[in-house]
């Protein structure tokens, strides 16, 4: 049994046309789509900017106070967390440059603050409660002070800019609908 072996030739000609012809098709596609999308955006932004002028020109004066109180603090977070993601770069750079880890615990930060207080001294020498004070210990040697500053600073911007936007989009559909 004899069997030819057929091999089509390849036309790289026609391939690279019907490559050709796709890429501008697509080109076009996604050139509508971008005009499309722009006039959408545009009679979007338009509309919004609208609502927006007409429910801030009611707000008041504890709208203000609210949204400043809300922002200060989340600044504070973000400022905390700044704080200790410089410690922790600070930490980096030294670390490159000796090759030792320099640590920092949060024991640092309360024997500074809790100087020759009755809680500083009872940490140092307990009398009671020595399972208490072990604990405290354990958490004051083995954190560190980065990590410390950077968890709860992220945690209160973040909770205070969720709080901000639901706060701003209840008001805004609160007096929208008021005139409704």
């Amino acid at each position: 049994m004899n069997i030819e072996n057929h091999q089509t030739q390849f036309n790289h000609e026609d391939w690279l046309a019907h490559l050709y012809r796709s890429m501008e098709t697509a080109r076009l596609f996604f050139n509508e789509l971008f005009k499309g999308l722009k006039v959408l955006a545009q009679k979007g932004l338009l509309n919004a900017w609208n609502d927006i002028r007409s429910v801030g020109s009611r707000l008041t004066l504890q709208d203000f106070i609210i949204t400043a109180l809300l922002t200060v603090t989340g600044v504070f977070g973000l400022i905390f967390f700044m704080a200790g993601l410089s410690l922790f770069g600070y930490q980096i750079l030294i670390w490159l440059q000796d090759g030792t880890w320099t640590e920092f615990p949060l024991f640092v930060v309360f024997n500074f603050l809790f100087e020759n207080t009755a809680f500083h001294q009872w940490m140092t020498h307990p009398e009671s409660w020595l399972g208490l004070q072990k604990l405290f210990s354990w958490v004051l040697e083995s954190v560190p002070l980065s990590i410390a500053l950077m968890i709860p600073g992220v945690s209160i911007a973040l909770l205070m800019a969720g709080a901000l936007v639901v706060a701003f989009t209840y008001r805004f559909y609160q007096l929208r609908n008021r005139n409704d």
